[in-house]
């Protein structure tokens, strides 16, 4: 059991792959470059992002964040599932990379729903050194005062020099929230970084997995953002208001 609601006191959050994507525009416009026609339903693009999650969890050896050889994988099986061959994938991977910047609103509206019940609240991003704009950009929360949700911390692995699944990154995250590892849930959406990264720091997690990619696993899973919020809040700890 990797989730139980009634011992949550803290939840931490991902940022790529739960509240943003790979911006689809750039991948549609490379992929009619090449010829082709790109699929016109925009879930499809979400679709590939997790699929290439899914292939990053198949690997005999975990990979590292920053190595080719991870995205290399994950480039693979999303542009597949896009019905881009391998023999194009060296050009659709600057596509792909060029900002994840896509916005998953309704995620989005699930934390600040989460947020406005007083649970305590952080990020935690392997990234650029650009996440705490990201999550301004993005519409998401911010540290201290301002016009969205307020979170205790957002932690960078560039800024702080450490990359999931080094189970390192959270330290600042459980300093700045002052709540015991065990009693902080992490929500983000790989196998490799963020369940095993979370659980490694000795957080419960939840791994989102929308297209119920991950079925034989043993962790616990849920589709969206509200779903986790929905399993926080129906136990009446957090009063959530509309």
């Amino acid at each position: 059991m990797t989730f139980d609601p009634e011992s949550v006191r803290a939840a931490v959050f991902d940022i790529g792959g739960v509240f943003s994507y790979p911006g689809y525009r750039p991948v549609m416009d490379q992929i009619t470059a090449f010829g082709l026609t790109p699929p016109d339903d925009i879930e499809w693009y979400r679709r590939a992002h997790h699929t290439g999650v899914r292939a990053l969890a198949d690997r005999a050896a975990a990979p590292q964040e920053h190595d080719e050889d991870y995205w290399a994988v994950y480039d693979g099986a999303y542009g597949r599932t896009l019905g881009v061959s391998d023999d194009l994938l060296d050009d659709l991977r600057v596509a792909i990379r060029i900002d994840w910047d896509w916005v998953h609103d309704e995620n989005v509206k699930a934390f600040h729903r989460l947020a406005a019940s007083g649970l305590p609240l952080a990020i935690v991003s392997n990234n650029d050194g650009t996440a705490e704009q990201q999550m301004l950009d993005f519409g998401v929360c911010q540290v201290g005062p301002g016009p969205l949700p307020s979170v205790a911390a957002v932690v960078d692995s560039t800024v702080v020099g450490v990359a999931k699944p080094n189970p390192r990154i959270f330290d600042p995250a459980i300093a700045a929230l002052g709540v015991e590892a065990s009693e902080m849930l992490y929500v983000g959406d790989t196998v490799h970084a963020d369940v095993a990264g979370a659980l490694a720091a000795g957080m419960q997690v939840v791994q989102l997995d929308p297209f119920d990619d991950h079925s034989d696993f043993e962790h616990t899973r849920a589709a969206t953002v509200d779903d986790v919020v929905g399993a926080l809040v129906s136990l009446g700890a957090h009063d959530v208001h509309e």
